[in-house]
């Protein structure tokens, strides 16, 4: 069964509805074992604790790798990227919040009927694939001040972004990983392969934007300096100012040398014991962790972020494939899914 990302609540409360209020989530290889567990008690304040912190999953990454070897160990998220997916998720914050808000108070929220400028938002390729216009709440179209100003009022993608995005590798060959982690893992055959999942949710993130908000497209090649050029002669030309965002500090001075507004957006070093959040930033969660992971375990359910045959519909509708070890839950989302799709189908 599939399920799309906004879908995920269904599942949440499919397994609340089987008295299951404590939701271990797991890595199916023992070595890394459980992430997190979540209390189902609540949809707008559930607990999650982080069974191990970042430094601690790092440390059971590299005892992998001696065992099991390279495929294993590049199949797996470093510690970075699993902060940054539980970031994206909504989870855990950026390290620098205030200063980032700061910056946009100054350098966003054109006012429009004042004459001023339209700002246009620039991601940088290290940031795409890690939800900014939402974790940042800097989408126009969802969200504003009390004025009703946007932070900015639309979007500009380098085409060289793209370009660096674009990486292909897949396994083509999935024993070692079956060895390491289960045999859940020979579904992931002609799938992308470790790092390249997160190219894919920036490559699609990407074509988010550009296909469904307001975005223009400029022509760069690959590289800082000429991502950063191109940058700055459209915020010459377009009658629009640019501000970028990136986690590289050398792209963001090299941005400012140029006269382009930038900030740098850090991210933290390791995670809490314990946050509190919604069942939907839950869902935005899991959805980038089981992509990341490949394949994620709860009770009754095992998530596929990536299996054999999926398509470029499944990675731009953000679907999981959801495998149910209990018919009692299989019936429960299979019927809450189809009332939520017949709705928004005749909305």
């Amino acid at each position: 069964m599939q399920l799309a990302r906004h879908h995920i609540t269904h599942l949440l409360n499919a397994l609340y509805t089987e008295g299951i209020t404590s939701v271990s989530v797991r890595h199916p290889c023992e070595e890394i074992g459980e992430l997190l567990e979540i209390d189902l008690s609540d949809p707008v304040a559930t607990t999650v604790r982080f069974t191990q912190g970042a430094l601690t999953y790092q440390d059971s990454r590299e005892e992998l790798h001696t065992t099991y070897g390279e495929q294993a160990y590049d199949d797996l998220p470093d510690k970075d990227t699993y902060i940054r997916a539980l970031v994206a998720g909504g989870l855990v914050d950026i390290e620098n919040r205030e200063d980032v808000e700061t910056f946009f108070r100054r350098q966003g929220y054109p006012d429009l009927d004042a004459g001023h400028q339209p700002v246009a938002l620039g991601i940088d390729t290290n940031l795409l694939a890690w939800r900014m216009p939402d974790v940042l709440r800097l989408d126009p179209e969802r969200y504003s001040d009390d004025k009703g100003r946007s932070p900015v009022n639309g979007f500009t993608l380098a085409t060289g972004i793209y370009e660096e995005l674009n990486w292909h590798y897949n396994h083509y060959e999935t024993r070692a990983l079956e060895d390491a982690f289960g045999s859940e893992f020979a579904r992931l055959d002609n799938q992308p392969a470790g790092a390249n999942r997160e190219g894919f949710l920036g490559l699609y993130e990407y074509r988010r934007l550009r296909d469904h908000r307001y975005a223009d497209t400029i022509e760069s090649e690959t590289g800082d300096e000429a991502i950063v050029d191109a940058y700055a002669e459209y915020d010459q030309d377009s009658r629009k100012r640019v501000i970028l965002l990136s986690n590289d500090h050398g792209f963001v001075e090299l941005a400012r040398e140029e006269g382009v507004l930038a900030q740098h957006v850090s991210f933290p070093v390791d995670i809490p014991r314990k946050v509190t959040v919604t069942w939907d930033e839950l869902q935005d969660a899991l959805y980038t962790l089981s992509v990341l992971f490949g394949v994620l375990r709860l009770p009754k359910v095992t998530l596929f972020g990536v299996w054999n045959g999926k398509s470029g519909e499944d990675w731009q509708r953000r679907r999981l494939e959801v495998d149910c070890r209990s018919e009692n839950v299989r019936e429960k989302l299979r019927r809450d899914r189809a009332i939520t799709a017949e709705y928004e189908t005749t909305r």
